[in-house]
């Protein structure tokens, strides 16, 4: 698969693409936690982005970015197929969704993840992620792992 090709792109939340790699990300979840719920759900909040990675016209990846209450971002649906992975097609991703967030007006991101998923935690401490302590609703999970990142022209703190 060409990575060279990737494009990146805003989503409606309710595009079958993004449909399809939620449905992934979530069998992928249920496969590492099998006796821990951690899929998204049915509900969308009408205000999160999505965006859509493709490449060479096929989706390959998403993530979506929820605004907080207190301000901040949250990184939320982050997945990129496992054929694409390794490519740096997470990285691309995650620097757009950065971007994103930063032009809505956001200081700063944060987001969760969990020790099942090294890989994850290997690429957002690369791209400058610090940990923070769980925040609702994760805060009493015992796998849950949450970070922050200051985003450009923000002084951040998480």
């Amino acid at each position: 698969m060409t990575i060279a090709a990737l494009t990146i792109t805003d989503a409606e939340t309710d595009d079958p693409r993004i449909g399809q790699l939620v449905r992934e990300l979530d069998a992928d979840l249920t496969a590492r936690y099998p006796d821990e719920p951690c899929t998204g759900g049915a509900h969308i909040d009408p205000a999160i982005r999505f965006l859509l990675a493709e490449a060479d016209g096929r989706p390959i990846g998403c993530c979506a970015i929820q605004p907080c209450s207190d301000g901040a971002a949250e990184l939320k649906r982050m997945y990129v197929i496992p054929e694409a992975r390794g490519r740096g097609a997470a990285a691309r991703l995650l620097a757009e969704a950065e971007r994103t967030a930063a032009a809505l007006g956001h200081p700063r991101i944060r987001l969760e993840t969990a020790v099942h998923q090294p890989e994850a935690i290997a690429l957002y401490t690369r791209a400058g992620y610090t940990p923070i302590p769980n925040y609702p609703p994760y805060r009493h999970k015992q796998l849950s792992r949450c970070y922050a990142k200051a985003l450009p022209g923000h002084d951040g703190t998480a």
